[in-house]
């Protein structure tokens, strides 16, 4: 029984790996495969989210090994998100990257100054830093095996 099944990638349903459509849905896995990167980011720039599917794997016009590199080097600073065309993730990876870049400048620069009760505050946002630094390591991991999601979207007909 394990591995006869797949996830549809719009609606989670399970359907038979030898399906060609999703009987819940109705999305068809053949044209799902010439789907695109490009066309998902203008559906997500108009507000069209209906039309966008997030897939495992590369999609034709993005290229894995630049997407790893952009993941391993600038990764941190959530580039690799906007680079498939996830902006909110890729803000919430730079916004804490920001803070923790700060946070490390004053602690570093300014410690004598701060109050105490404020030192305390510093110490919890390195922890959130921490967090984002281990989510930007899963993602090198996720990019490498291909089960990274990218947005992918079908274009107009």
């Amino acid at each position: 029984m394990i591995g006869k099944n797949k996830r549809c990638p719009r609606c989670n349903f399970k359907v038979e790996k030898e399906a060609n459509v999703c009987p819940k849905c109705r999305l068809n896995y053949v044209k799902l495969n010439s789907a695109t990167n490009e066309e998902a980011r203008k559906a997500l720039a108009t507000g069209d989210k209906e039309r966008v599917v997030y897939r495992k794997g590369c999609p034709s016009d993005i290229k894995k090994w630049k997407l790893l590199l952009i993941t391993i080097f600038l990764g941190f600073f959530g580039a690799h998100h906007f680079y498939t065309g996830r902006k909110n993730w890729g803000i919430f990876y730079l916004a804490f990257c920001c803070v923790g870049i700060l946070n490390v400048i004053i602690s570093t620069f300014f410690r004598k100054v701060l109050f105490t009760e404020w030192y305390q505050v510093f110490y919890l946002l390195v922890a959130v830093w921490g967090v984002v630094v281990v989510m930007w390591i899963v993602d090198i991991f996720k990019v490498t095996i291909n089960k990274y999601k990218i947005p992918v979207s079908l274009p107009r007909q």
